[in-house]
């Protein structure tokens, strides 16, 4: 049974290269971001926290110019994360999908080969559906095996294009979807 957080939960709106995203901070560790309304970060965000979060700019100015920085590349973020409440197996995939390279794509099977649980692609995928973290935790670098880019919890398809095209990722669209171009992800190695 999972306990209702007791920390104040803060926020702030960053500007970035795809438009405003919110982020949340509890124990002074990111908690939730996604583009968006303020309203509907804050409808989603309000249920699962167990309270309603704080506006705190000026408190979380340098947490904004890490997030910032995630985006345009030019530091990596050094921000805690907080995944307490995933599962272990959930973790894991964040943990690995973590680990993609800026500029790099990967596909679904090949981390669910990395975590050491090759028939779970799909599981792989409802995980990655369900990042609190994206843009920090670059589920768009996570396309399917055959370079279509599939779903992004961090605000469409479209989104996941652009962010990859940043990246300098070639992406194309046919017949009306987008895909990188294979090949596109070494082989995986234990």
């Amino acid at each position: 049974m999972q306990q209702k957080q007791n920390a104040t939960i803060t926020y702030t709106g960053v500007e970035t290269p795809i438009g405003l995203v919110f982020a949340a901070f509890s124990r002074g560790a990111l908690y939730r971001i996604s583009s968006g309304t303020e309203t509907e970060f804050l409808q989603n965000i309000s249920p699962t926290a167990g309270e309603v979060p704080i506006r705190a700019d000026s408190i979380l100015n340098d947490y904004a110019r890490q997030i910032l920085a995630v985006f345009t590349g030019d530091t990596p973020a050094h921000l805690p994360l907080y995944l307490e409440t995933l599962t272990p197996f959930q973790q894991k995939v964040l943990n690995m999908t973590a680990k993609i390279p800026r500029g790099q794509v990967r596909s679904y099977g090949w981390i669910a080969q990395a975590i050491g649980s090759p028939n779970a692609h799909r599981a792989v995928g409802t995980a990655l559906a369900q990042n609190p973290l994206p843009f920090v935790i670059p589920c768009h670098r996570v396309v399917r095996a055959d370079g279509q880019l599939g779903s992004y919890s961090g605000g469409g398809t479209a989104v996941k294009a652009r962010l990859l095209t940043l990246e300098e990722v070639p992406v194309a669209q046919a017949a009306g979807k987008f895909i990188v171009p294979k090949p596109f992800e070494p082989i995986y190695q234990p």
